[in-house]
């Protein structure tokens, strides 16, 4: 984070009419939050700990610092399926004239999947200037409800993992076929179900011929 001199010109001034007066400067460590929405996350600045409420918008520790001190945010406890990262977490309390770091926390993100089987090419082409002809991929398109859109492709592999989505946790995925591949039939097994904490990893997605 950069400071401009102006600011810490301003500070020092502050910081020296202060002790002129016979007082010493003090500053509050302190910043803005975004993005926590559930209980859990703790911060410390030295031997200092504070519990950050879910919806703050900011924090600031009751204990507050000498000018010329520094001070050093870090996260002691993260809050349950999120991760929260300290903007600005280091710096001398008197550099500028208030003290003002950032938290910023996002949802940790879980993946639907599995494994799928059977993805074979069906048709052959002959490119322009080839003297063989080469396999056309073979595609199948799944869905998480009305959104999201992953596709397959036998040029990949005819077989392997797949995710097909990334959701939080709570949410709710519901994954159908949207489009089959050509001369196959493939089907989904698992299909549906809500992220409790974890990746989903027990979706089987089976292509075959028609019978």
């Amino acid at each position: 984070m950069k400071f401009s001199y102006v600011g810490a010109l301003v500070a020092l001034t502050l910081a020296s009419l202060l002790t002129a007066c016979g007082g010493k400067a003090q500053y509050t460590v302190q910043g803005s939050v975004s993005g926590v929405t559930v209980d859990g996350l703790v911060i410390s600045n030295g031997g200092n700990t504070l519990t950050v409420p879910k919806g703050a918008t900011s924090f600031a520790f009751p204990q507050q610092i000498d000018y010329g001190s520094e001070y050093n945010i870090t996260i002691t406890q993260q809050p349950e399926f999120f991760t929260c990262e300290v903007l600005g977490p280091k710096g001398t309390a008197g550099y500028t004239v208030t003290i003002a770091a950032g938290i910023s926390c996002t949802p940790t993100a879980f993946t639907v999947g599995g494994k799928y089987s059977g993805l074979v090419s069906v048709e052959k082409q002959r490119l322009e200037g080839a003297t063989v002809d080469t396999d056309v991929p073979n595609i199948v398109t799944l869905i998480n409800g009305s959104g999201t859109q992953v596709q397959l492709s036998s040029a990949t592999a005819t077989s392997g993992d797949f995710a097909a989505a990334s959701l939080t946790n709570g949410q709710v995925y519901s994954i159908s076929i949207l489009t089959q591949p050509k001369n196959l039939v493939c089907t989904l097994t698992n299909p549906s179900g809500v992220i409790r904490g974890a990746s989903v990893t027990n979706l089987v997605l089976t292509c075959a011929p028609p019978a």
